[in-house]
């Protein structure tokens, strides 16, 4: 007697893909229309699909390693780009780098580089001097504009990101060995018989110290000029730091408060800085 048996018809689908093997993309089609055949396109279909990527592209410029929407005129641009799927990084992928200026004409040609085993890829580049130091005139100050680009899985992908170059305000830094570093901040505690340092700093409109520049610095007691009870006038001279330096600004001996103000003219504007100390008996 013979027993007649059921063949599950998923069983020849198996077969021929594990037959098939690494070829499977081949003939997904074709088993796809036999498993539509005998009713079983929905089972078979989700035995072939698979994920589809999810990869980008960022791109980050950075100064000193942090990144940074703002630059100035020489200093270095680290452009870094990053390739990924699904937060995996991708290596040995084809990155181009573009570069303009703000004037929009393109300050580095084209260039390719693959990314590495973190999936990056980057360049530096410094930013020129100013020719002319006029907003109006210098191509270098402004908006700068960089863009990658790569093809990864078929996809094209894009990023691009922004920094600016601009001069900043020439300014006046005054501190002490105590402190006093910013703007208008406080200067420290000092005993009738220390000596005080008190000292003035130039930058200007590129970060660049100043040297050999006239400083004044005026001392009042008590912090105004009119309440004052004692007020000192100084002068000095910044060295090849960009730094002027007196001493002991102070009516000798007297416990108070004291107001310092450093004051010079620079490119025809006058920049100032202030701080209190406190002597104490």
């Amino acid at each position: 007697m013979y027993k007649k048996i059921e063949l599950n018809p998923l069983l020849p689908i198996l077969m021929m893909v594990v037959l098939v093997g690494p070829r499977k993309e081949l003939v997904i089609a074709a088993l796809l229309a036999v498993a539509l055949a005998v009713g079983i396109g929905t089972i078979s279909f989700s035995l072939f699909s698979e994920a589809p990527p999810n990869v980008r592209i960022d791109l980050f410029a950075e100064k000193n390693g942090v990144t940074s929407v703002s630059f100035l005129p020489e200093d270095q641009v680290f452009l870094e780009a990053q390739v990924s799927n699904r937060n995996a990084s991708l290596a040995g992928i084809p990155v181009t780098f573009e570069v303009k200026s703000p004037n929009g004409t393109d300050f580095l040609p084209l260039e390719t580089f693959t990314t590495d085993s973190l999936g990056t890829a980057n360049i530096t580049f410094q930013i020129p001097w100013p020719l002319i130091v006029s907003p109006q005139t210098t191509w270098e100050l402004g908006t700068w504009n960089a863009q990658v680009t790569t093809e990864v899985y078929g996809q094209a992908l894009n990023a691009t990101t922004n920094f600016n170059c601009e001069l900043i305000q020439p300014e006046i830094d005054v501190f002490t060995q105590k402190g006093g570093y910013g703007p208008n901040t406080p200067g420290g505690t000092f005993a009738v018989n220390e000596t005080i340092y008190v000292y003035a700093q130039i930058r200007d409109e590129l970060n660049q110290t100043v040297s050999d520049w006239p400083v004044s610095f005026e001392s009042l007691q008590n912090g105004t000029t009119w309440g004052a009870n004692w007020k000192g006038l100084f002068e000095s001279m910044t060295n090849s730091s960009g730094i002027a330096e007196i001493t002991n600004p102070i009516e000798y001996g007297t416990a108070a408060t004291y107001l310092i103000y450093a004051t010079a003219s620079y490119a025809g504007e006058p920049i100032y800085d202030t701080l209190t100390l406190v002597v104490q008996s």
